[in-house]
């Protein structure tokens, strides 16, 4: 049986049950209407991602339009309370809602936050194997707990990845909207004429979205001030301090935000752990853990130099990207004038291109050779298609030097130059160099 507190907490997280309204944000993300389609699905579905990029908000978006059919047969809770991070609340709640709450049909059980429950899986294992008229879906900010369950709930589960918002999302939100297109030059030309009266515009909404375009709730925000507290206090703070340090039982806490710190500075450039470790104090180990545990978390990425032999690329050098540059500019208190820093604006912008090249493509990697030469990001289809990184407005031949020696390397045909205001397409011996501003790469899907 329940406690009073928890059933308290059930009534307050399920407004609908009392014929309450659901206050939900009308922006949807673009991921709402792929994951609505396997509602039908007898498989849990399990939503990862960043603190405060909606997986809370897409959770309740889901549960309003349900809600319309049988209020009684749809379950919320989150396990963000100390209370409620223990296995047999987890079993309890589900209990007494199907004992005492829902009614003949489908029951939609959502469950968020759960990474914070310690056996999670095993426990709704049991319901999935023995009920066929309950559909769960789950989220959580840490992906290593939804990897382990995945393995404990093999075909049992699916799992979707909510990304930072997108470049098209955040201009959705300041009102413009923009359909997506496909990576190829002519239709990325057709975008790009309809929109050349735009251009000022959105290559400033392109700036604002470095500074902001993370997370939903401040994606109007003007004042810096704000942007950062919200950023350090609901976004970092908590996922060190509260989230890794629990899941992975951090010690040094101090350590691991200092390792943040780095990343955040060092974002598209090359990661030397042992660097890392000597300049923090610290040993190798605990350089290379804290380092997983942020990845984990969705606070940075490591990319791996191309190699067709997984060993090798294992042990060739590592380039580290932040989730988005939003995150480095809070933690070095940074104001709206480092835009006018060139150097480091491309270092963000590539760090972006990267995060929307995950989108894109499931496999990708950079290319760098022992003599120094790289190529930001491989896009590892079919047929690799490179991209390179030049946010400026003039692209020489130097700039192509590292490009063509891939593309040579590898008999490429195609390649592509993200810049900042550039569009074009050149024809170097026989290749295709394709010159794109960064706001209409982002836009191709």
């Amino acid at each position: 049986m329940i406690d009073e507190r928890t059933r308290a907490l059930m009534r307050d997280y399920n407004p609908w049950w009392e014929e309450r309204a659901i206050e939900v944000p009308e922006y949807r993300r673009h991921i709402f209407k792929n994951i609505q389609k396997y509602l039908k699905t007898k498989q849990i579905i399990a939503v990862v991602g960043l603190r405060r990029v909606g997986k809370t908000v897409l959770m309740r978006q889901i549960i309003k339009d349900l809600v319309k059919e049988e209020k009684s047969n749809v379950f919320y809770f989150l396990f963000d309370e100390l209370i409620t991070q223990n296995p047999k609340v987890l079993e309890d709640v589900i209990d007494y809602y199907l004992k005492t709450i829902s009614k003949k049909g489908r029951k939609y059980i959502f469950l968020d936050e759960i990474q914070k429950v310690p056996y999670w899986q095993d426990i709704l294992k049991r319901f999935y194997d023995v009920r066929e008229d309950i559909k769960f879906m789950v989220s959580g900010s840490s992906s290593l707990k939804i990897k382990k369950s995945k393995e404990s709930l093999a075909g049992r589960l699916f799992d979707f990845y909510l990304s930072p918002l997108t470049f098209r999302e955040f201009l959705e939100m300041n009102g413009f909207k923009m359909g997506k297109v496909e990576l190829d030059f002519n239709k990325l030309k057709d975008v790009y004429e309809k929109n050349i009266h735009k251009k000022p515009v959105l290559e400033n909404l392109f700036l604002q979205y470095i500074l902001k375009g993370a997370f939903p709730e401040i994606a109007k925000e003007e004042d810096m001030d704000i942007i950062r507290s919200y950023i350090k206090s609901s976004v970092l703070e908590k996922i060190i301090f509260e989230d890794i340090a629990e899941v992975f039982n951090v010690k040094r806490k101090d350590v691991l935000y200092s390792i943040l710190e780095y990343c955040s500075k060092e974002t598209s450039n090359l990661l030397d752990i042992t660097k890392l470790s000597n300049a923090l104090n610290v040993n190798y180990q605990t350089a290379k853990s804290y380092l997983f545990y942020l990845q984990n978390s969705f606070l940075i990425d490591v990319l791996y130099n191309y190699s067709k032999s997984v060993a090798k690329q294992l042990r060739k050098n590592k380039k580290v990207h932040i989730a988005h540059p939003s995150i480095t500019i809070t933690i070095m208190r940074y104001s709206r004038n480092i835009l006018d820093i060139n150097e480091v604006v491309g270092r963000y912008v590539e760090s972006i291109v990267f995060q929307h090249s995950r989108l894109i493509c499931e496999r990708i990697s950079f290319w760098r050779t022992p003599q120094k030469e790289e190529v930001d990001i491989l896009l590892e289809q079919d047929v690799i298609l490179p991209v390179e990184v030049k946010y400026k407005s003039a692209v020489d031949r130097t700039d192509l030097k590292a490009m063509l020696k891939l593309m040579d390397k590898f008999r490429l045909k195609t390649g592509i130059i993200v810049t900042r205001d550039v569009f074009k397409m050149d024809k170097i011996n026989r290749k295709e160099i394709l010159l794109i501003p960064v706001w209409l790469f982002l836009l191709a899907e």
